[in-house]
C-alpha cells in the first residue's frame, strides 16, 4: 500500500519525502493523504487535478482532506478556491465538471425529497462539508424526486409563502415539468407555474 511504502522509506530516510500521486484508479487524494499520514513531508497537487493520463491529486480536495481528516494546517484560503478553479478552467479551456468535488456546480445541490427534508432540519445530515467554508451555499432544485418541503423551501427562497393547498397543487405540476423536460425548472419557470396555477385557483375561488 501507499502508506506501507512511505513508512518503509521513512524508516531508512530521515530527509524530505514528497508524494506525487496520479488518479488512474480515482485514488489520488486518498493516496496523498495516506502518504502524509505515513510520514511524507510534502505533496504534489494540481488545481482541479489536471494532469497526465487521469490527472493528479487535486489541490482543493487534498488541502481540505489534510485539514479535516488529518488536522494538518495548510494555510489555504478555501473561500478563494472556487474562483481559482474557474480561472484555471478558463486558462486551460477545460470547463469545471459540474460534479467536481468541492467546486463543481452540482456538489451542493439537492433534489431528492428525503435529502432536502433532512438538510432543512440539519445541514450536516447529508453533507460532511459546509459549503460556506468555500464561500458557497446549498442549492435546492425541484424535480421528479422532490417533496413538499423542497417545494416550500425553494418557493420561500423566491419570496413566495405557500399554503399547504398550494404546495399540493404545485407538486405534481413541477414533477411533470421535470419528467417531460429532463431537467429542473429555472426560477422564472417556477414563477410562471406558480402564477398559472395560483391565479386559476384564485379565480375559481372567486367564481
Amino acid at each position: 500500500t501507499t502508506a506501507a511504502q512511505i513508512a518503509a522509506l521513512r524508516r531508512v530516510w530521515p530527509g524530505e519525502l514528497e508524494m506525487h500521486a496520479h488518479n488512474d484508479l480515482g485514488l489520488a487524494t486518498a493516496n496523498t493523504l495516506a502518504a502524509v499520514r505515513a510520514g511524507a513531508t510534502s505533496v504534489n497537487t494540481t488545481v482541479l487535478g489536471l494532469g497526465e493520463r487521469a490527472g493528479n491529486a487535486a489541490l482543493e480536495t487534498v488541502a481540505l482532506g489534510l485539514e479535516r481528516c488529518l488536522e494538518v494546517k495548510t494555510g489555504v484560503r478555501f473561500t478563494a478556491l472556487p474562483a481559482l478553479c474557474e480561472q484555471v478552467a478558463l486558462a486551460t479551456r477545460r470547463p469545471v465538471d459540474p460534479q467536481q468535488p468541492l467546486v463543481g456546480e452540482l456538489v451542493f445541490t439537492h433534489e431528492s425529497g428525503v435529502h432536502v427534508a433532512a438538510l432543512l432540519r440539519d445541514s450536516e445530515s447529508y453533507q460532511a462539508i459546509d459549503p460556506a467554508l468555500l464561500g458557497r451555499g446549498y442549492r435546492l432544485v425541484l424535480g421528479k424526486h422532490s417533496g413538499r418541503q423542497a417545494v416550500n423551501g425553494v418557493f420561500d427562497r423566491m419570496g413566495y409563502h405557500l399554503t399547504s393547498a398550494q404546495i399540493d397543487q404545485l407538486l405534481p405540476a413541477l414533477r411533470r415539468f421535470a419528467e417531460n423536460g429532463k431537467r429542473s425548472p429555472r426560477d422564472d419557470e417556477l414563477a410562471a407555474i406558480y402564477h398559472a396555477l395560483c391565479s386559476a385557483e384564485t379565480l375559481q375561488a372567486r367564481g
